[in-house]
């Protein structure tokens, strides 16, 4: 069996680990640790707390190192800002050209449009006074032709009566 189990890590290029393994958990625990301590450190220094432990030499690799990732970050930034500036750009020009088509087929076609506008502006205006001047029953020598001379025209009232028709209603 155990010549089985050599082969297969041999083959496969693992290890099975022992059962006794007490000794490296504690140093991958302790290597561990220290890899978190280095990392913490250098957060501290990449936001500027915790400084005053730090040599001069380690300060100014860290400006160094800040400084590329300053320079790093304004690249993409105006990577970005002129990709935005380039789509900006470019629609401006797509609308500048739907706004000239439209400026031409506009002028090409000033004269039916206005004659259409006027149409629709008369015919409901006139129709729409008919129908009121219509509803009403003028008497008198001259009828109104004018929505503004119906003010000017008495009102006739047609008084009605109440009748009581229940018979508990006429005590």
């Amino acid at each position: 069996m155990d010549q089985i189990i050599e082969r297969y890590q041999k083959v496969t290029g693992t290890r099975i680990p022992e059962h006794d393994s007490r000794e490296q958990i504690y140093n991958d625990l302790t290597r561990m640790r220290k890899e978190t301590s280095r990392l913490q450190r250098s957060m501290r220094g990449y936001t500027g707390e915790d400084l005053s432990s730090i040599p001069y030499e380690d300060l100014d690799q860290l400006e160094q190192q800040l400084e590329h990732s300053v320079n790093k970050v304004r690249s993409r930034k105006n990577q970005l800002l002129q990709q935005q500036l380039d789509n900006l750009r470019r629609k401006e020009q797509m609308l500048e050209e739907e706004n000239s088509k439209m400026y031409h087929w506009i002028k090409e076609n000033r004269a039916a449009l206005e004659y259409q506008q006027a149409a629709i502006e008369v015919k409901p205006v006139e129709h729409h006074h008919q129908q009121m001047l219509d509803q009403f029953p003028f008497f008198g020598e001259e009828e109104p032709n004018s929505v503004l001379q119906l003010s000017t025209i008495p009102p006739q009232l047609h008084p009605y009566g109440l009748q009581l028709t229940q018979p508990h209603l006429q005590d």
